[in-house]
């Protein structure tokens, strides 16, 4: 009889049962390190998007007080320009302190003293 054809030996037997199992063992290891990889993977895409509706939560949350704001504020300048309208002032005069407009023989034009009055050097020092 030959070898060959009686298959391994006794001493290659146990060889190529551990070579069988060592190569199970490692495609058994690449299986788990691929489903490990995957699960990190869709771990993270998971955390990013949570992470992204928060900072987008934040955002509108932000962008509601800022349109708050500015409605505010245009309200505020509305109101400061009423307040400043002269006729709005001339009428308030009138009527709280009773004051009027001033008839010509009421302006009263006084001269100004000369000590007061600007010299011409100085006013050109100050438009420099």
């Amino acid at each position: 009889m030959s070898r060959a054809a009686a298959g391994p030996s006794r001493h290659e037997r146990p060889r190529a049962e551990r070579e069988a199992r060592s190569a199970r063992r490692r495609s058994r290891l690449g299986w788990v390190a691929y489903a490990v990889v995957l699960v990190a993977a869709l771990a993270s895409v998971v955390w990013r998007q949570t992470v992204g509706l928060e900072r987008f939560r934040e955002l509108e949350k932000v962008r509601e007080e800022v349109a708050v704001a500015e409605a505010e504020r245009d309200e505020l300048t509305t109101r400061i320009l009423e307040l400043q309208r002269r006729d709005r002032i001339a009428r308030y005069a009138e009527q709280r302190l009773g004051m009027h407009v001033a008839r010509d023989e009421e302006v009263v034009l006084l001269p100004v003293p000369a000590s007061a009055a600007p010299r011409p050097d100085s006013v050109a020092e100050e438009g420099r």
